[in-house]
């Protein structure tokens, strides 16, 4: 494949890294300093955007019009989701609030999981994740789709806090908090809590290789495909 990064910050830097490793070709790269102009993407095969929620909105549109592939990691901008499924026709769109593919092997744990405690009202569901102090949003994306899996399989959960509550919360709440230290690459932990004991998930990523491994992967699995996509469709 040949590739155009949207973004280059760390997470540009590793996805370029591994995509050299495994023969792909990073053929055009686009930050701050370049933005995508005209025929820009004309000899590119697929886009990968890892870029800011100022950013990626007109990145989709520029790889749409091109009718270009493009896998987005970049979250915050789930809103403009209706406009893109109108203009997506020649070309794929895959989005993800994580590309971990360890990450998406515990989403589909964590929905099992919901399954199972669904009628298992003695336990009180809430997720907790760390980040390094530089993240910019909070609570994570990841943790987000992490608390409509929840929300989704648990009936007696309606709806996700992300602040710090003022006194006890409704029953029916989630609670999503974040701590923001150091250079932690990416904690989450899902914890179902009962008077009598507590059950823990926990993915910790490591560092940053698994995200880029598994958007390479995604880029693959999504060329030559027509439409909207999200990494619950593609083959782990």
């Amino acid at each position: 494949m040949k590739i155009a990064l949207f973004g280059y910050g760390k997470m540009g830097h590793e996805i370029e890294a591994v995509a050299r490793e495994q023969g792909e070709t990073v053929a055009e790269v686009f930050d701050e300093f370049r933005l995508v102009q005209g025929d820009a993407l004309a000899g590119v095969d697929v886009c990968i955007d890892f870029s800011t929620p100022d950013a990626v909105v007109g990145n989709i549109r520029m790889a749409i019009e091109a009718k270009r592939d493009i896998v987005v990691g970049t979250t915050g901008w789930d809103k403009h989701l209706p406009e893109f499924r109108n203009t997506v026709k020649d070309s794929g769109l895959l989005y993800s609030s994580n590309f971990s593919l360890g990450m998406n092997y515990f989403f589909r744990l964590v929905r099992r999981a919901a399954e199972m405690m669904n009628h298992a009202t003695d336990y009180d569901p809430f997720i907790h994740e760390t980040h390094h102090r530089q993240k910019i949003d909070s609570p994570s994306g990841t943790a987000l789709t992490l608390a409509r899996i929840l929300v989704d399989g648990i009936e007696r959960k309606k709806e996700i806090l992300t602040r710090p509550p003022d006194g006890a919360i409704k029953p029916e709440m989630l609670h999503v908090s974040s701590t923001r230290a150091g250079t932690v690459a990416g904690t989450h932990t899902v914890m179902f809590d009962s008077a009598a004991d507590s059950i823990e998930l926990t993915h910790v990523a490591k560092t940053r290789r698994g995200f880029a491994l598994g958007a390479i992967t995604a880029a693959r699995w999504l060329h030559g495909r027509k439409g909207i996509y999200t990494m619950d469709d593609v083959e782990l």
